[in-house]
């Protein structure tokens, strides 16, 4: 990608260790020939924390396909923050002088909630969708795959997760770990319940590309994005769907340390 980058936005964690961070990326580009604007619109997104912070920063942006993401990690796993404490100086030299950028597509989840009266709610997701009964409640739903039934369940609900999620919340939830692209979900059951002793489901992580999620009435089902519930009355909702067919969902992440999940994983993980 052509380096057209004039301005830039931070956002930082509110920990000591983000904001010196945060300083020393100003004051190395105050010393440059020609110093980035640091603007509310800014054309390049740091993000100086941990995953959280960078999620943060990409939802706050509305997952804008025209600006180019990238992360600083000062926290302990950093999944999503490509650049350490030690490399700053390298990259603010890279953006400085480098007139191609290396980018990579980081594609996102749509999410529909459709609800009883018509309406239909629509949000993204970069991470994972959580859809729960209220504070480990059970609830009761058929889950159709790509169109197509797959089962009734009855449990704590099912979570489902991007490429760029499966290290999160599905893995803890025994989802899988998905190295073959990052244009497809990974939808792990939570805690399913057999309600008669002649119930049968499929309880392994299935990987797809759109799932549909249709409930039994219920006053208790909770939506929860990225980290974030949303504010919607549960009894008004009919199904949610989760989709990832469209490839013009996505946003575009700096790739100024060459990226390779394999090497992400084994470090973040097994340590070596």
């Amino acid at each position: 990608m052509k380096n057209l980058i004039k301005t830039f936005r931070l956002f930082v964690r509110s920990d000591e260790k983000s904001k010196q961070i945060a300083n020393t990326i100003r004051e190395l580009n105050s010393n440059l020939s020609a110093p980035l604007i640091e603007s509310e619109n800014g054309d390049l997104v740091i993000a100086i924390g941990g995953d959280g912070t960078f999620i943060d920063a990409v939802t706050n942006t509305k997952f804008s396909k025209e600006k180019i993401y990238t992360g600083i990690h000062t926290g302990n796993l950093g999944f999503l923050q490509d650049i350490s404490a030690n490399d700053i100086f390298s990259f603010i030299k890279y953006i400085d002088f480098e007139k191609e950028l290396k980018t990579r597509k980081v594609y996102i989840s749509s999410i529909k909630v459709f609800l009883k009266d018509g309406n239909i709610l629509e949000f993204f997701s970069l991470n994972e969708v959580l859809v729960v009964g209220e504070s480990y409640s059970k609830i009761s739903f058929a889950e159709y795959i790509n169109g197509e039934l797959l089962q009734n369940v009855s449990g704590n609900g099912i979570v489902i997760a991007t490429s760029t999620g499966d290290t999160a919340y599905s893995l803890n939830a025994n989802g899988a770990i998905d190295f073959s692209n990052n244009f497809q979900l990974v939808c792990t059951l939570e805690t399913p319940i057999k309600n008669a002793a002649y119930e049968r489901f499929i309880t392994n992580p299935i990987i797809c590309s759109k799932i549909n999620i249709v409930f039994k009435p219920s006053n208790n089902i909770c939506v929860i994005i990225d980290g974030q519930k949303k504010d919607i009355d549960s009894e008004k909702i009919n199904n949610v769907e989760v989709s990832m067919i469209d490839d013009s969902n996505y946003i575009n992440k700096l790739d100024f340390i060459n990226y390779s999940k394999v090497s992400v994983i084994r470090n973040k993980i097994l340590g070596y």
